[in-house]
């Protein structure tokens, strides 16, 4: 089921890779093109700059990240034990939003591996 999920958000225009990952920052799943490292230390290290941005700030719990340029990211906290980072060029972050919205319940009850 969760690749069915994962694989239904590369199909979002502009998105090229999805990864589910845990909060300590293990891949759990991964999606997409063949032959591509995904970025997960980029993403490690970019949550838990912004999480230690958000506390010293007081700026609240952290929900999601985006990373916008030639190559796009967009981390999603669906729940303190699921991090979704979907990867990309191109296509509107709006939609990748929308995407991830729409599967939030299945990705955050994934059991725990």
């Amino acid at each position: 089921m969760l690749q069915r999920v994962l694989a239904g958000l590369i199909r979002t225009e502009g998105v090229q890779q999805a990864m589910l990952l845990d909060e300590r920052g293990a891949l759990l799943a991964c999606v997409g093109s063949e032959g591509r490292t995904p970025p997960i230390d980029q993403a490690v290290s970019t949550v838990k700059m912004a999480n230690e941005l958000c506390t010293s700030l007081g700026l609240g719990n952290l929900y999601e990240v985006w990373c916008e340029g030639n190559d796009r990211m967009m981390i999603d906290i669906a729940c303190p034990e699921r991090i979704v980072v979907l990867t990309g060029q191109g296509g509107r972050l709006a939609r990748w939003r929308h995407a991830l919205d729409r599967n939030r319940r299945i990705i955050a009850t994934t059991p725990q591996m």
